[in-house]
């Protein structure tokens, strides 16, 4: 994977294996948000409900994690496939990995904190 290793001789296996993974996850976490919504309601206190047991807490933190991963890898795939030049597919590469790395902050301080 573009984030772990660099060599040229990896089949792709285990990106394919991780991103098919999670997806699967990210829809079973939507899944599991939808039907919370549906049942909760949408008043400012309803949502706070939704939002306060640990159990969902951790679900959405773990779910956040693997959507943060999952982009800095279809990154790493797009700046691999279309750009060539090796400085910009650098440039490319740091802005995506910055941008996942303050979502996954941010989304972390909004679960844990706020």
């Amino acid at each position: 994977m573009g984030v772990t290793s660099a060599s040229s001789k990896r089949s792709g296996t285990r990106e394919w294996l991780f991103q098919r993974i999670a997806n699967a996850a990210i829809c079973l976490w939507a899944i599991v948000f939808i039907s919370q919504v549906i049942c909760v309601g949408a008043s400012y206190e309803e949502w706070q409900q939704l939002f306060s047991p640990l159990w969902f807490k951790l679900y959405s933190s773990v779910t956040l994690l693997v959507i943060c991963l999952n982009s800095v890898l279809a990154g790493w795939q797009i700046g691999t496939d279309y750009i060539k030049s090796p400085a910009m597919n650098g440039t490319y590469l740091l802005v995506v990995k910055a941008g996942s790395l303050i979502y996954a902050l941010l989304g972390l301080y909004i679960l844990w904190v706020l």
